[in-house]
């Protein structure tokens, strides 16, 4: 574990500290990118290919909303105004922002959405039906009262971590792909390094960005992570011809078209509505699309994916260093898409610089309680 001095010598020396990220997927990948852009030497280490696990799988909706708490709805609202930040630097991502539409649904009030989230900042309007038709002349349900939130939008999560990684590999990072962690490697002051094939790896840090695996790998230093992983069902249906210009979120169906035509739904923000047969909710998913927009009887499915979500037991981020273990840095969340940019920058400068941003305050690892130092964690870089 390299301190705030040592960091800074790295630095003005050109030769930054080593650093080991576990998990390609968009958050680990953000992460690698961001490190390596800021003079750390960065390996990337997945079991699978660059992409992860939950990424391919995600809805890959950009927002804030609902009901989020204030410092979350921060959180998010500034990640979201980072994906235009890091589509700047790196082009080729993607990644639109070309809004959401809301449409009225059991348990949302519309117009105290809309009120709270301006006086929060956010730039969300209601609009009449109307309007609506202007925007989704494609939708085939009446609609009265909707919202229209602006900088909403999605990015292809999965391609979006290949990109960021590969960019990261162009700096200098190497990708491990297909090479599993085993475990994490103590030395008398912490983690220092992880053991791959039996043997040790050595870093300055090590951070974990492994998804659904993240508790595992971090227990070992005393810390359970408490962390679920529900399902969410999504269908792809075959590209057809442009047919929706925003992500609309209806009762029922939240949809939007992917830039090659294909047609991405699930029943709710969440995924979860439907997260019995995987086959009979996918049907019941295709009805409602074909009964939404025109021509639904040549919709034809072309898959169906289940996603399982990391998420902390309190549903918000995991993002910071480890209370009483040096060198480990963990970050989980189930709103990888939106978080992405910000928590990329956020980590990189806090593992090179020290400087931890304010807005992480509520979401470090501590707030699950200290986390004792395990019998583990002794001995040289050798006992693993």
């Amino acid at each position: 574990m390299c301190g705030c001095a040592t960091r800074v010598a790295y630095l003005m020396s050109g030769k930054g500290p080593q650093i080991i990220v576990a998990g390609a997927g968009i958050i680990g990948a953000s992460i690698a990118w961001h490190l390596t852009r800021g003079g750390g030497r960065v390996t990337v280490f997945d079991a699978g290919e660059a992409g992860g696990v939950a990424t391919p799988n995600s809805f890959s909706w950009i927002n804030s909303n609902y009901s989020f708490a204030r410092p979350y709805f921060a959180l998010r609202h500034h990640s979201m105004g980072e994906w235009r930040r890091l589509s700047r630097v790196l082009p080729q991502l993607p990644v639109s922002l070309s809004g959401s539409l809301y449409l009225p649904a059991p348990g949302v009030d519309l117009e105290k959405f809309v009120k709270r989230n301006r006086a929060w900042g956010y730039r969300i309007e209601l609009i009449d039906g109307a309007r609506f038709r202007e925007l989704e002349p494609h939708w085939r349900h009446e609609t009265g009262l909707a919202a229209r939130a602006g900088d909403e939008g999605a990015a292809e999560a999965e391609e979006v971590a290949q990109c960021l990684v590969a960019a990261a590999v162009e700096e200098g990072a190497v990708l491990r792909a297909k090479t599993r962690i085993e475990g994490l490697v103590f030395s008398h002051s912490g983690v220092c390094g992880v053991r791959v094939n039996g043997e040790t790896v050595p870093a300055d840090e090590v951070i974990v960005a492994a998804g659904t695996a993240t508790a595992e790998l971090v227990s070992p230093c005393g810390f359970e992570l408490p962390l679920t992983a529900p399902p969410g069902i999504l269908v792809h249906t075959a590209p057809v011809a442009p047919l929706l210009n925003s992500i609309v979120l209806a009762d029922g169906l939240h949809i939007r078209q992917k830039p090659g035509g294909e047609l991405l739904a699930g029943a709710d923000n969440q995924g979860t509505e439907l997260d019995g047969d995987p086959e009979a909710s996918a049907e019941i998913l295709m009805q409602r699309m074909r009964a939404a927009l025109p021509g639904g009887d040549a919709l034809a499915l072309a898959g169906i994916t289940t996603g399982y979500r990391p998420t902390p037991g309190d549903g918000l981020p995991v993002l910071g260093r480890a209370p009483g273990v040096s060198g480990l840095y963990i970050a989980v969340m189930h709103s990888g898409v939106t978080l992405c940019p910000a928590v990329g920058d956020f980590a990189a400068r806090e593992i090179l610089t020290g400087a931890r941003d304010t807005l992480l305050a509520p979401f470090g690892p501590e707030r699950f309680g200290d986390m004792p130092r395990a019998a583990a964690v002794h001995g040289d870089a050798g006992d693993g």
